[in-house]
């Protein structure tokens, strides 16, 4: 009788156990869809960090022909007034 008293709490500790197992798993499963969606994220981050770098070069060479034009202005009214 006692064997059997022991053996259904071992088969109660058992199921218990493996509920908690399958709850770890799923905890662990969404942890990494959380560290997928990270990447995702970073992934995303570098490709702004890239157009934003675009913009920077275009902005420059926008300051470099602005300056052209206005040394060749600078050129033009020195030789007009002489």
């Amino acid at each position: 009788m006692a064997s059997a008293e022991q053996l259904k709490m071992t088969h109660s500790v058992d199921g218990k156990v493996t509920g908690v197992d399958n709850r770890v798993k799923g905890v662990e499963e969404r942890v990494q869809d959380v560290g997928g969606d990270v990447q995702d994220v970073g992934n995303r981050v570098q490709i702004v960090e890239g157009k934003v770098q675009d913009v920077r070069g275009d902005v420059y060479d926008v300051g470099d022909t602005v300056q052209d034009i206005d040394d060749k202005l600078d050129r033009a009214n020195r030789s007009s007034s002489r």
